[in-house]
């Protein structure tokens, strides 16, 4: 009887807290909930309302600020590299149409374009070091046989320290083989035919390390190298090497041509990329430029005072990305 009534008096208990839940939840907690989710939905609508405005409205000014520096960049760039002839590289991850518009306002500028060579995955590929070793010996010989011209090359392969001897790690030897084989600093070699240096990026080619589009016949005064952003997918030592191998490139051409610039995306200035390899080594950023938005058009005109400013024997970081000292070069005065 007893645990009857104890089972009548617990049902009864749970009826009655139920019926209490509904009559309060019918009621003012429900009218209070209801109205605390209600405005909870009305403000973030409006939130997300006012933040897809104002990202159009930035949009709408980026887009107006490219179609202006579209339209004035001829006049800006104008003969600013008139007679120059520039080498452009492309590395792994660039985007070639973003080299395509750079050699546009290169072209604009009155610089010929000497060269335009890709540089492939197998220059820092983990798996290819036996390759890069092959190469880098018979290009050793090579460069041994060179007569001087490239960036005070003396004939011998460079160390990584920028000395000379035979000793160098293969990706030394590869970016000197490289520099050599594309630019010099002086514009009466840049136009005669050089077998040592077509010898240099044949051997290149050969190893599957680069790829020219078309027949290099002479070499430019000038460069550029054009990055993208860092592999995503790459291991540390992979992303490590990468790193390593941009900055010696970057500062193989710089002493081997009269200017160098490496330029890219904002990405490139991120992790690996090849603008983030060489601002994060203040020695090389103090020789070479870079441009953080060469996806627009006011990074493909600061590539060209970035040129210019070269010439003139100084250095900048410039664009909107991590690292960057200004958003532009300063405008050069204008040519007679």
């Amino acid at each position: 009887m007893i645990d009857f009534r104890y089972h009548v008096v617990s049902l009864v208990s749970v009826f009655l807290a139920l019926a209490v839940g509904i009559v309060l939840g019918a009621g003012p907690l429900n009218e209070g909930i209801s109205t605390g989710i209600t405005d909870q939905v009305r403000q973030l609508t409006q939130e997300k309302d006012q933040l897809r405005t104002e990202r159009d409205q930035a949009l709408a000014v980026g887009e107006a600020q490219d179609a202006w520096a579209e339209a004035v960049a001829p006049a800006v760039v104008q003969r600013q590299l008139a007679g120059r002839a520039v080498a452009v590289v492309e590395l792994p991850g660039a985007d070639s149409s973003q080299a395509d518009a750079a050699v546009e306002v290169l072209e604009q500028s009155g610089a010929s374009v000497s060269a335009r060579v890709t540089v492939q995955d197998e220059w820092t590929a983990q798996a290819q070091q036996g390759v890069r070793a092959g190469a880098a010996a018979e290009l050793s010989a090579q460069l041994g046989a060179a007569p001087a011209g490239a960036g005070g090359t003396t004939g011998e392969a460079t160390d990584g320290a920028g000395g000379t001897g035979t000793d160098a790690d293969p990706g030394s030897v590869l970016a000197e083989a490289l520099a050599r084989a594309l630019v010099t600093r002086e514009p009466a070699q840049a136009v005669v035919t050089d077998p040592a240096a077509a010898a240099l990026l044949t051997t290149l080619t050969g190893a599957g390390l680069v790829e020219a589009e078309g027949e290099v016949t002479q070499r430019g005064t000038l460069v550029v190298l054009v990055g993208g952003a860092a592999d995503p997918d790459a291991t540390e030592g992979q992303a490590d090497a990468d790193s390593a191998a941009w900055s010696a490139l970057a500062q193989r051409f710089d002493a081997a041509a009269a200017g160098s610039v490496v330029a890219g995306p904002t990405e490139a200035a991120d992790g690996a990329g090849a603008v983030a390899a060489v601002r994060a080594d203040s020695a090389v950023a103090g020789q070479v430029s870079t441009v953080d938005d060469l996806d627009t058009a006011v990074g493909r005109v600061n590539v060209v005072l970035a040129l210019r400013e070269q010439l003139a024997g100084d250095a900048g970081q410039y664009g909107t990305g991590a690292g960057a000292s200004a958003v532009a070069p300063p405008l050069p005065a204008a040519a007679p």
